[in-house]
């Protein structure tokens, strides 16, 4: 018997499509490269006073947990004690942008390090529930709430978005077939739809 999985290579991401039983459509995956991603790290000792000059320079507010915040075009989400993660919601860059923090953190690009993976439909919480040890009732994961965490053997930041039940994972780039083939296999049975953008 064919699975879902047979339709692509196991070294090759999955084609744009349908993946799962003709005329269900449960979840929706679109691929994306982010727009210019950095990884801030305070330096010892200088959390606090990265959390001020981060706000006071540039209106970012660095919550000491793994939340998502946005403001002036970056979202920050809690990676760990003292690290953040800095999104730009367009191509940048960024690390330019972020130079005045230098003195209180290292700095590192991360753009072309990661792929997004951004889930949407009414199955989704099903196909997470197969792989993400996180509770993510509305009641415990509301919007903007984010995780660093495994998923099938990989190691993912995600979060989820304000408004509509979607959720957002970023991978390292040398997983992201691992990770959309564990997508495919967990949201076949729903049927799931990929699309790939820029």
């Amino acid at each position: 018997m064919t699975s879902a999985l047979d339709t692509f290579p196991v070294t090759q991401m999955p084609a744009d499509g349908h993946y799962g039983p003709a005329g269900i459509h449960g979840v929706s995956v679109r691929v994306f490269d982010p727009p210019a991603l950095a990884l801030l790290a305070a330096r010892r000792g200088g959390a606090s006073a990265l959390t001020v000059a981060a706000h006071a320079t540039l209106g970012l507010a660095l919550a000491d947990a793994p939340r998502l915040a946005r403001a002036n075009g970056l979202g920050t989400i809690g990676a760990g004690p003292g690290r953040w993660l800095v999104l730009a919601e367009a191509p940048e860059d960024l690390t330019a942008r972020l130079a005045p923090l230098a003195a209180h953190a290292a700095i590192t690009e991360q753009t072309d390090g990661y792929v997004g993976f951004e889930l949407s439909g009414v199955r989704t919480r099903d196909v997470l529930a197969k792989g993400v040890a996180v509770d993510l009732d509305p009641a415990a994961f509301p919007p903007g709430a984010a995780a660093t965490t495994n998923v099938a053997h990989i190691n993912v930041t995600f979060w989820r978005e304000p408004g509509e039940e979607r959720f957002v994972f970023l991978v390292a780039r040398s997983y992201r077939v691992a990770f959309a083939r564990f997508l495919i296999a967990s949201g076949a049975e729903y049927g799931i739809a990929f699309a790939h953008r820029g």
